[in-house]
């Protein structure tokens, strides 16, 4: 069961999606959280009962100042800018790490990993990046999320969907369940991760409860915006090209075709996570799809 012992914990990227709601998780559960992020005062304004502590993934210095005394730390890696970024990053923590004595990594991969997929430029690079982690010589636990539910909030994903009720995201078979993650559920996990090093050296799929085709997410997504919505999805390498012009980024256009690609392969439930198991694991409760989409409130 997770101990309820107060610790002290840093969490890394704390003013982004992901590392937010970790934030104001741990908070919740009594710990002191020392928010770890580039701007400081940004960090201030969005976690004021917080440590606010400025520091640079590339800087090795910095991260360790970050890390030193803490009894956890959580960690994803954010979106790079670079082709050598995330090499940069890994080498930078991890140095950064073995020189505090880190006691317990928490890691999030930030998409879907392993090797329940078929190869894609972001399956593999996830699946690199959990390799390296278990590898690294830090105790760390790996959280491997699916699609994060968040994604079917932005009118970039979803244009059609107040205008015309058309959900045609995510392009993924009629018949397949897509295994969703909330960024809160994940903050719930992690957090309860971060008290249990019993679990180091081991690596979890992670999800929201209750897998859905996208005709039971159509149901949800039509109370959210108030009208009938039917699922009409597009193909893997339309929903690349939407999502690379609406960006002007021809690599972010192939990465999502390539990843969805992989995706839509599957079929039935073989993306579904035992999320029953998850909450027996780690002693946690988690929401439902259909709870996190009625706490957005109306679009």
């Amino acid at each position: 069961m997770t101990s309820t012992t107060s610790k002290t914990v840093a969490i890394f990227g704390a003013t982004g999606a992901q590392g937010a709601p970790v934030v104001k998780e741990a908070l919740s559960k009594g710990h002191t959280v020392r928010a770890v992020a580039r701007d400081a005062a940004k960090i201030a304004v969005l976690h004021p009962n917080a440590v606010a502590v400025a520091a640079d993934l590339s800087d090795e210095d910095a991260v360790a100042e970050a890390l030193r005394g803490v009894d956890a730390a959580f960690l994803h890696f954010p979106m790079p800018s670079g082709p050598d970024d995330s090499q940069n990053w890994a080498a930078a923590f991890f140095a950064a790490a073995h020189k505090v004595n880190l006691p317990l990594l928490v890691y999030v991969t930030g998409g879907p990993s392993g090797d329940r997929f078929p190869s894609s430029a972001i399956v593999d690079g996830t699946t690199q990046g959990m390799t390296a982690v278990l590898g690294s010589g830090i105790p760390s636990i790996v959280l491997q999320s699916a699609v994060y539910l968040e994604n079917l909030q932005p009118e970039i994903f979803l244009p059609g969907l107040r205008s015309e009720g058309k959900l045609d995201y995510p392009p993924i078979p009629q018949t397949m369940k897509m295994q969703w993650t909330s960024h809160l559920d994940q903050a719930t996990l992690a957090v309860a991760a971060m008290s249990r090093p019993d679990l180091a050296g081991q690596s979890f799929e992670i999800g929201t409860p209750n897998a859905l085709t996208g005709a039971e997410l159509a149901k949800l997504m039509g109370k959210w915006v108030g009208r009938n919505v039917a699922f009409d999805p597009m193909t893997p390498a339309e929903f690349g090209t939407r999502v690379g012009n609406a960006l002007g980024s021809p690599g972010a256009a192939f990465a999502l075709t390539d990843l969805y690609g992989a995706i839509s392969k599957l079929d039935g439930d073989d993306m579904v996570v035992d999320t029953d198991g998850l909450e027996v694991k780690f002693g946690v409760k988690l929401k439902s799809v259909a709870d996190h989409i009625n706490g957005w409130g109306k679009s």
